[in-house]
């Protein structure tokens, strides 16, 4: 496939959401500047951030507005992927994303699973509406911005305690709140729900909560374990 515009980005198919859902935003951004690189379109943000939205749009679409896409959530992806954190991309405001060899080795070993972007000369109303019922429920999809999952983390009474530089006196009943799990909640899920975690700090470069995540994750590493 060959764009002959930036205007063609608009007629991207949607990868299924179960095919890249699992991928880092970096990941799926580093996909998406590399084929903007290939078919000779700019990298600018907005051009990638339509290109993200078009391609995965669980992940890059605006919350409550599942149509657009949130440039925001690629901006931060793109500045998590400079020398400084992922390695994966060097960016100039007025000239676009370029990956270095990290980067275009990310984007290449994912194009071996996902293949090339598919044009289809028909509209996205089908991947909108999935994502739609998927919002709903139905499915899985993005509801909330790493901001907000943070914001949880801050609200509990394990972070409390940490602030306090009381961390000793934590018991499972402590990570059970923050995780918003229940003790008999697999331990792959807790887990699960510990990274997500992680990540959304890790995306927003908040630091104090990323070793806060960190530190509980070893002081917990039994219980999660088991």
């Amino acid at each position: 496939m060959k764009l002959k515009d930036k205007i063609d980005l608009l007629r991207i198919n949607s990868f299924e959401t179960s095919q890249y859902e699992h991928y880092a935003l970096t990941t799926l951004t580093a996909y998406c500047v590399y084929w903007l690189h290939e078919w000779e379109i700019t990298t600018s943000l907005e051009n990638v951030s339509v290109a993200s939205h078009r391609m995965f749009p669980t992940k890059f679409a605006l919350v409550g507005w599942p149509q657009f896409p949130d440039i925001n959530r690629t901006n931060r992806s793109v500045l998590q992927m400079r020398p400084k954190y992922r390695n994966l991309a060097t960016s100039v405001s007025d000239k676009g994303v370029f990956l270095n060899e990290n980067g275009i080795r990310e984007a290449k070993t994912l194009a071996e699973k996902l293949g090339p972007p598919i044009l289809e000369g028909e509209s996205m109303t089908r991947a909108h509406e999935s994502l739609i019922k998927a919002e709903r429920g139905t499915g899985k999809a993005r509801s909330v911005h790493p901001e907000d999952l943070v914001k949880t983390v801050h609200r509990s009474q394990l972070f409390k305690l940490y602030n306090e530089s009381r961390l000793g006196e934590a018991e499972a009943i402590h990570l059970i709140g923050l995780l918003g799990v229940y003790d008999h909640t697999p331990s792959r899920d807790k887990k699960r729900r510990l990274k997500e975690m992680m990540d959304a700090a890790k995306e927003i470069r908040d630091e104090r909560t990323t070793e806060f995540l960190e530190i509980v994750s070893d002081k917990f590493q039994r219980y999660l374990s088991k």
